[in-house]
């Protein structure tokens, strides 16, 4: 993969993972308290925002690497399962965002579950996939 890809990759993907946690702890540890009960925290909707812009790149460089990087290395073998789990995982994680915001209800939160749970994840299996792709190459 062009090292300027990975960059971008690397880039976007870590604004993605931290806009979410820092989403994620707003929501959950400082909400702001009113009269009339919590209220989400004022910064959850900016937070939000950026996150949703990083989705979008998100998406198209996933289309990007799926058709250069996963096609070029499928012949190979090598580091196929933890790939797939990752681009599994990242698909679900995209299905679950569009979820959480075209419905509401318990498919609402079921959703909302899978994706806050998968995405504080994500980080873990893509360095699980970079290890094993460094430790193959030597």
């Amino acid at each position: 993969m062009p090292a300027a890809l990975r960059g971008t990759l690397y880039a976007v993907g870590g604004l993605l993972w931290l806009t979410g946690c820092l989403w994620l702890v707003l929501h959950l540890v400082f909400p702001q308290a009113t009269p009339f009960g919590p209220l989400p925290n004022s910064w959850e909707p900016v937070v939000l925002r950026i996150h949703g812009w990083a989705a979008a790149c998100s998406l198209f460089l996933l289309g990007w690497v799926t058709a250069a990087h996963v096609s070029d290395r499928w012949r190979g073998f090598r580091s196929r399962v933890s790939g797939l789990t990752l681009a599994s995982t990242v698909g679900v994680i995209a299905v679950t965002g569009y979820a959480l915001y075209y419905t509401t209800g318990r498919l609402h939160d079921g959703a909302a579950l899978v994706h806050e749970c998968l995405g504080a994840a994500a980080i873990a299996l893509l360095l699980v996939h970079r290890v094993q792709t460094s430790a193959r190459r030597r």
